[in-house]
């Protein structure tokens, strides 16, 4: 009888939705870089960057902010946000992008699953692999990361070219792990319109 109480009460505790311990550690760490406080070495970390455009030679980003006004140029046709994810746990995992507009309504949703494992000599891979909630047979494979420590970098952008008439205000974009919010950032553009 023990056991059937304590099994239902683990099945509770699974629905109620329980935080996954990595994800309570990196938004805590979001709250302490906030405050200007480094990290600790070795522990899952993630922060969400945004750029208006990635140099075409260095693959740097540039001009890297939170607020970005409506142009013509054509390299300034996307907001790129990037999540910088280190020090992964390993297995595999779930990453939704969800992009969210002024009024707090869904724009679109991109997922990925992110496998890691160890490599050789102490080395670990990281792999993304992009899915199609429609499409089950879809799957868009990122080259693999080979490095000292599990790191990726899951990438999106929208598309602000002036045909998409995009309104101004505060945009948002939250990033989920294993399906529980990660990271939140908010960003403001102004369309001109």
């Amino acid at each position: 009888m023990k056991l059937l109480i304590a099994a239902a009460l683990a099945a509770l505790a699974l629905f109620a939705g329980c935080s996954q311990d990595e994800v309570r550690a990196v938004r805590a760490a979001a709250v302490v870089a906030d405050d200007g406080i480094a990290a600790a070495e070795g522990v899952f970390q993630g922060e969400l960057v945004f750029c208006r455009r990635i140099g075409t030679k260095s693959g740097k980003r540039l001009d890297i902010g939170d607020r970005f006004v409506a142009s013509d140029e054509e390299r300034d046709r996307n907001i790129h946000a990037f999540a910088d994810l280190r020090n992964l746990p390993s297995g595999v995992h779930q990453v939704h992008v969800v992009w969210l507009k002024p009024d707090g309504e869904e724009l679109f949703r991109k997922y990925a699953e992110v496998s890691v494992a160890p490599a050789d000599s102490g080395r670990w891979r990281t792999q993304l692999v992009w899915k199609d909630g429609n499409n089950l047979r879809f799957a868009e494979t990122e080259e693999a990361v080979v490095g000292p420590a599990p790191d990726v970098t899951v990438a999106s952008r929208l598309n602000v070219a002036p045909d998409r008439k995009r309104e101004s205000g505060d945009y948002a974009v939250k990033v989920y792990w294993n399906r529980e919010l990660l990271l939140e950032k908010v960003f403001r553009y102004e369309s001109g319109i």
